[in-house]
């Protein structure tokens, strides 16, 4: 995890487009909100998405990548 990704910061839900990788590699990560320049997303658990790959989830879809769950900073509260 970024030792800077706060609980404050957005994060988008993404995942794989389907004809990019098979079922089992489409999981639902998180990541921090890209600051629209790099040509690839990074999830909290470390994977690189490029961008023409990646599909936006408007709600949390399919099977949630449980290291990226585990590498969200605690919620505050």
């Amino acid at each position: 995890m970024n030792a800077s990704q706060r609980s404050e910061d957005p994060v988008l839900l993404v995942r794989k487009r389907g004809g990019f990788a098979g079922e089992r590699e489409r999981s639902c990560h998180l990541v921090p909100l890209p600051d629209g320049t790099s040509t690839a997303l990074l999830t909290l658990c470390g994977e690189r998405i490029d961008l023409g790959t990646a599909e936006l989830l408007p709600a949390p879809e399919g099977m949630p990548c449980v290291a990226c769950l585990l590498a969200s900073p605690p919620s505050g509260g």
